[in-house]
């Protein structure tokens, strides 16, 4: 009998190992083009700094880990570039679910526990989708994780209020090397993503209960946190707040009036976010806490109930907080989550508490299995699935993969047209750019003439703002079915001479994106 068949601890962490390996691999097999969103992260991580127009630094930094480690390993070729820009998604959530598996450990003792949150967060459909692509959600995750164990172990095991006085609070304030450490993570996850800033109200929530807000470990946690995310706010104080103005954008807030709100509007958008969210960490995780919700709250289970009350103050106001801006104009589905790190870890003790009769735990188990079962098979489908959607032209057209479908390749065409004339390349779609930059490192000027400036590129490299030569030769690259005479008169207009078509009719049209939109180029001088 080998030793994991013999530890079934060791056997599941090998079993969480390799599902994580297989993910982190598998973006080097038959990728899927970047989405706009990875190809504006990559293209960042060429240019490190302290802070990026649409998000905090983290993911520019870490796809930036990732190339040097793929040029190390001699992979840096494009045909690699989508594996590398994904490298590392996977490894970031597996220590998310297992600093969630060290946070349950902490909280109740109970190695059952533990196995069932680090199972159902690993194998959720949410952690499946999210290893895929290169995103921020995976680095908010795993720094939530983080700061979330560390707060417990800070806060010592006296987490029942009515045993603990304000003396012992003073006296046990815990082991200062927590606080730093959940102080660096939470510092860390806002420059992953600013949502962390829910952790902290969620953290207040808890410290006021348990009357410990005033001990000093908390406020060195602050202390820390805040000079390890200052830089990225002295960058966007330098830069005038881009990041501000853009999340001002998304979130569609600044522009609501009474008379744009509409009760049906919202609704919609209210069932469709809490639609998203029986998928997260699947359906019967989520059924079964909302069944056993109100019984805890009227006070039917008093054992381990302080350390239920901190799993719930963390994550109640992250899902507060974006069901209401589902209600006001709108949310998406991953905004949620943080939450279900704290949830999957309340699922997996309700699923095999030692207060349960042997039935329930039975039924627990099987809960637990069918989640685990679900979760595999959605990674399985999103792994080879959309693959088989994007390449096989005989499948149904999918919108998720559709999407992606030819911007890659008219970056290239465009970097090849670029380099016949040494012209440098200005563009207005924003999918359009970040391809540029992320797949080739090409710096192109964005093209606004109505002087916007909504996005990363028509902020920073705004093409009013470019002092380029006189003779400098121009290729003006716009995206849609527009009649080609009108484009012309259009950069006229706006202050190109000479304008002249670019694709001989010779060549193919370039169609990008799920509606097929042309392509069209111009040489110009300006």
């Amino acid at each position: 009998m080998s030793q994991t068949s013999r530890n079934p601890a060791l056997f599941l962490f090998v079993a969480l190992l390799a599902l994580v390996l297989y993910r982190s691999v598998s973006g080097f097999f038959s990728p899927l083009p970047l989405q706009v969103d990875e190809a504006q992260y990559l293209g960042w991580s060429r240019e490190p700094d302290l802070g990026y127009y649409s998000k905090p630094p983290m993911i520019a930094w870490a796809l930036g880990l990732n190339r040097a480690a793929c040029e190390l390993a001699g992979l840096s070729a494009l045909p690699w570039i989508e594996g590398c820009a994904r490298l590392t998604q996977a490894f970031a959530l597996g220590l998310a679910g297992l600093f969630a598996a060290l946070s349950s450990w902490a909280l109740f003792h109970h190695k059952q526990a533990a196995f069932a949150a680090v199972l159902l967060l690993i194998t959720s459909p949410l952690f499946g989708f999210l290893s895929l692509f290169a995103t921020t959600d995976a680095w908010l995750l795993m720094f939530w994780s983080v700061a979330l164990w560390s707060f417990i172990r800070g806060i010592g095991v006296k987490l029942d209020a009515s045993r603990a006085t304000s003396a012992d609070a003073r006296a046990d304030p815990g082991h200062w090397a927590y606080w730093m450490v959940c102080g660096a993570a939470v510092g860390l996850g806002l420059l992953s993503k600013y949502s962390m800033g829910v952790f902290v109200v969620s953290a207040v929530i808890v410290l006021l209960t348990l009357r410990r807000l005033f001990s000093w470990g908390p406020w060195l946690a602050a202390a820390v946190a805040f000079v390890v995310f200052l830089p990225n706010l002295l960058w966007n104080a330098a830069q005038g707040f881009p990041t501000l103005s853009h999340h001002l954008e998304i979130s569609q807030v600044q522009s609501l009036t009474p008379t744009q709100w509409s009760g049906l509007s919202a609704l919609r958008s209210l069932a469709e976010f809490l639609a998203a969210q029986l998928v997260l960490i699947g359906p019967f995780a989520v059924v079964s806490l909302l069944l056993w919700a109100p019984a805890y709250w009227c006070g039917q289970q008093t054992k381990d109930r302080a350390q239920l009350n901190l799993l719930w103050w963390f994550a109640l106001p992250m899902l507060a907080i974006v069901l209401l801006q589902a209600g006001l104009s709108r949310a998406f589905a991953n905004w949620a989550a943080p939450a279900y790190l704290a949830l999957a870890i309340l699922a997996g003790m309700h699923w095999t508490s030692p207060a349960l009769t042997a039935k329930e735990r039975r039924i627990g188990t099987r809960l637990l299995w069918l989640s685990v079962a679900l979760g595999l098979v959605f990674s399985a489908l999103m792994i080879h699935g959309l693959r088989y959607a994007y390449f096989d032209s005989a499948v149904p057209l999918v919108r998720a993969a559709e999407k992606l479908r030819g911007w890659k390749e008219a970056a290239l065409w465009i970097q090849a047209k670029a380099k016949e004339r040494d012209a440098v390349v200005v563009a207005e779609d924003r999918r359009l750019l970040a391809n540029l930059s992320g797949y080739l490192g090409l710096k192109a000027y964005a093209l606004d003439e109505q002087n916007r400036r909504n996005h990363h590129y028509s902020w920073f490299y705004h093409l009013s703002d470019q002092q380029l030569g006189k003779d400098q030769r121009i290729l003006v690259v716009l995206v849609g079915q527009a009649d080609t005479q009108k484009l012309v008169n259009r950069l006229q207009a706006a202050g190109f001479r000479d304008v002249a078509a670019a694709q001989a009719s010779d060549e193919p049209a370039i169609g990008v994106g799920e509606s097929g939109d042309k392509i069209q180029a111009f040489w110009a001088y300006r």
